[in-house]
C-alpha cells in the first residue's frame, strides 16, 4: 500500500468523527543528536565506574593487608601485633602515644601468655608512653620477638630492644633514643641544650636552661632503663656500657639508621628477618590503609 493511500484512510477516519489519526513521515535520522546522546551516556558511566572504584579502593587496599597479616602469621606460627605509624600530616603526625598504649595493652591481654611477633614500623613517638609499653613488654610470660621489615625509630627502638629477640631485614634500622624536647617555637636533643647552656651560660634564656635541666633527667632515666634492657642481651660489662651510651648520649644525629651490622658491632645480637615478611610488609605499607595497632 503507497503512502498516498494510507493518507486517504487516516482522512476518511477522521470526517467520519473517529480517533483522530496523525501519521508522521520520518525521513531521515538526526545522526547528531543521537551522538550527543550516546557521548553523555559513556561519560557519565565511566564517572560511574571512576567513583565506584574510589569509594572501594580502601576496601580492597584494607583486605589486602589482613591477607598478608594472616600469611606473616602463617608464616611465622604465632600471632601477630602490627605498630604501623605512616601518616604525616600538616600539624600532626602517627607516633606512639597513648592511643598506642591502650590498644597495644589490650592486645597483649588477649595472647594470654602465648608467644607472640611484634612488627616495627614506627619513627617512635612520647617517651612517657614508650616506657610504660616497654614495661609491659617486659612482664609478658610469653616470648615476644620484634620484627623489623624497614625501621623501628626512637621510641620504636625502646620497644625493640624490650623484646626478647629482634629479627630484622638486611636493609632495615633502629635509631638512637636520645631524648628529644621541645615546644611549637624551638626543639633539640638533651644533649643539645645542655651545649647551648656550656656555650652561653649566664646568657642563655630562662627557657633554654630549664630545657637542659629536664633533658639531663630525661638522659639519665633513659641510660637506666637502656641498660636494663641490654643487660640481657650484652654480656660483656665494656660492650654493654658502650651500646648505652651510643643508644642515649646524642653524640649521633637522632635520626641515624644503626643497622644490624652495627648492632653486631655493639654486641646486640640480632636474626635475620624472613624474607617472605619483607615482601608481605611492602604491600601492607603500599596499601596505606592499616594505620596504627593491629593484632591476629
Amino acid at each position: 500500500m503507497e503512502a498516498s493511500e494510507i493518507t486517504e484512510i487516516i482522512n476518511a477516519i477522521n470526517q467520519s468523527g473517529g480517533l483522530p489519526v496523525q501519521m508522521h513521515m520520518v525521513s531521515e535520522q538526526n545522526w547528531e543528536q543521537f551522538g550527543i546522546t550516546v557521548f553523555l551516556a559513556a561519560i557519565g558511566s565511566i564517572l560511574m565506574v571512576y567513583y565506584a572504584f574510589i569509594f572501594a579502593k580502601p576496601l580492597f587496599g584494607a583486605v589486602q593487608s589482613w591477607i598478608k597479616l594472616y600469611r606473616i602469621k602463617s608464616l611465622m606460627g604465632r600471632n601477630i601485633l602490627l605498630v604501623k605509624h605512616t601518616q604525616q600530616d600538616l600539624f600532626s603526625a602517627s607516633m606512639i602515644d597513648s592511643g598506642t598504649m591502650y590498644k597495644l595493652e589490650k592486645a597483649i591481654k588477649k595472647f594470654n601468655g602465648k608467644p607472640f611477633d611484634l612488627i616495627l614500623h614506627t619513627p617512635g613517638g612520647y617517651v612517657f608512653f614508650t616506657q610504660i609499653l616497654s614495661r609491659i613488654i617486659k612482664k609478658y610470660p610469653g616470648q615476644v620477638r620484634a620484627l623489623i621489615p624497614f625501621y623501628a625509630m626512637s621510641g620504636g627502638t625502646f620497644l625493640a630492644l624490650s623484646c626478647d629477640e629482634i629479627h630484622m631485614a638486611e636493609t632495615a634500622c633502629l635509631g638512637p633514643v636520645d631524648p628529644q624536647l621541645g615546644t611549637l617555637f624551638m626543639s633539640g636533643s638533651a644533649k643539645s641544650y645542655k651545649e647551648v647552656v656550656r656555650r652561653k651560660g649566664r646568657r642563655a634564656s630562662d627557657s633554654t636552661i630549664q630545657m637542659a635541666y629536664i633533658g639531663q633527667q630525661y638522659s639519665r632515666t633513659m641510660e637506666r632503663m637502656i641498660g636494663e634492657l641490654l643487660q640481657s642481651k650484652i654480656a660483656d660489662e665494656q660492650q654493654l656500657a658502650e651500646a648505652v651510651q651510643f643508644f642515649t648520649s646524642g653524640d649521633v644525629e637522632h635520626s641515624y639508621p644503626i643497622t644490624r651490622q652495627e648492632l653486631e658491632s655493639l654486641g646486640l645480637p640480632t636474626k635475620p628477618l624472613d624474607l617472605l615478611v619483607k615482601k608481605y610488609m611492602v604491600d601492607i605499607v603500599n596499601s596505606g590503609m592499616i594505620e596504627g595497632v593491629y593484632y591476629i
